[in-house]
């Protein structure tokens, strides 16, 4: 498996994710909980990090920070260490806890970025199946086609109001004595300051009313940078700097969204998707090759947009496109067409 890509940046904001090594525990009980707390106060007072959010789940833990002085890795590798040698020392055990090295993601710090993003973070506590938020219900709730029921919304809010182990809390007024580690004026600031911690509790709250929102999620997951498209493009080259092997690397490309997609393969093809849809045309094939490619959808993704029963009809569909492409010359001009259109090097 491919070491995870990162560059530590000064001033640099991060999404943060470690998880336990086989998905196991890497937090058993709250005394637990709090002493990984503890190391998360002493690693901002010995490394200078600003902790913006946290949650601390079962098996894995979100932070979003800030490097003043670009030494992520160093911060993470003692945080890491610090907490894997008490848990395994207390529970007699050997061996690593966390599943290899945490995944980062650099996030533009202008704009809605770190809001969305610490609202991200706190509703893993109710992202969680025992809620009705398993892989097949947040795609439904995302899509509109399931609303939550009064009383699963009620279950989600106590649990989001009730739970301990995250900084939300400390946003939303529940908690007043905010830690000296914990930074909120950030997030709050973006959100006017006066009147923002209700704001912020409205926020998370009516998202957990309103059902499951995923645009933000399936934006943030495998990426490296997050923002807007001139910050990822300063990304990519930031990465360039580093290792020119990275130059261009998926994670580091602007996803872009299905209609964007169906928009670039009407102007490719010279026909409305609904021409493209007819039978014998493979118009449609580049659209799902299309959606893979520069969108960053899965099969499943693309025949749930396609309202298709079976995402295998969207993999042969790829598949007969590519086998085409090396005998039809059109087919395969097309392809570069809409590599062209999204900037992606081949």
């Amino acid at each position: 498996m491919a070491r995870p890509l990162r560059v530590d940046v000064a001033d640099g904001l991060y999404n943060v994710v470690s998880r336990g090594n086989d998905r196991q525990a890497i937090f058993k009980d709250d005394k637990e909980r709090l002493h990984f707390l503890s190391i998360l106060a002493a690693a901002q007072e010995r490394f200078g990090l600003r902790i913006h959010a946290y949650v601390l789940m079962d098996n894995h833990f979100h932070l979003v920070v800030c490097t003043p002085e670009a030494n992520l890795s160093r911060a993470l590798q003692w945080i890491k260490t610090s907490y894997s040698m008490w848990f395994n020392r207390r529970h007699r055990r050997v061996g690593p806890l966390f599943q290899g090295r945490f995944k980062s993601t650099l996030v533009d710090s202008s704009e809605s970025w770190l809001v969305d993003l610490s609202l991200y973070v706190h509703l893993n506590s109710v992202r969680v199946r025992s809620l009705g938020l398993d892989k097949k219900n947040k795609a439904a709730e995302a899509k509109g086609w399931l609303m939550p029921s009064p009383e699963m919304v009620k279950e989600r809010l106590a649990v989001l109001r009730g739970y301990r182990w995250s900084s939300y809390l400390y946003y939303a007024g529940y908690r007043r004595k905010i830690p000296e580690w914990l930074d909120v004026a950030p997030v709050l600031a973006r959100l006017g300051g006066l009147g923002a911690g209700a704001k912020y509790r409205d926020l998370a709250e009516n998202r957990i009313a309103c059902g499951h929102d995923e645009e933000f999620t399936s934006r943030l997951k495998n990426r490296l940078a997050l923002g807007g498209a001139e910050f990822v493009e300063q990304t990519r080259r930031l990465f360039e700097s580093v290792d020119r092997d990275l130059a261009g690397h998926r994670e580091l490309r602007e996803k872009c969204s299905w209609s964007d997609v169906v928009a670039g393969v009407e102007r490719v093809c010279g026909k409305s998707w609904e021409e493209l849809q007819a039978r014998g045309e493979w118009g449609r094939y580049l659209a799902y090759w299309g959606a893979q490619r520069h969108a960053g959808m899965t099969l499943k993704r693309i025949s749930q947009q396609c309202e298709m029963k079976d995402y295998g009809a969207v993999n042969m569909g790829i598949r007969r496109l590519v086998g085409r492409s090396k005998k039809d010359k059109s087919i395969g001009k097309a392809m570069g067409k809409l590599d062209k259109m999204f900037k992606v090097q081949t």
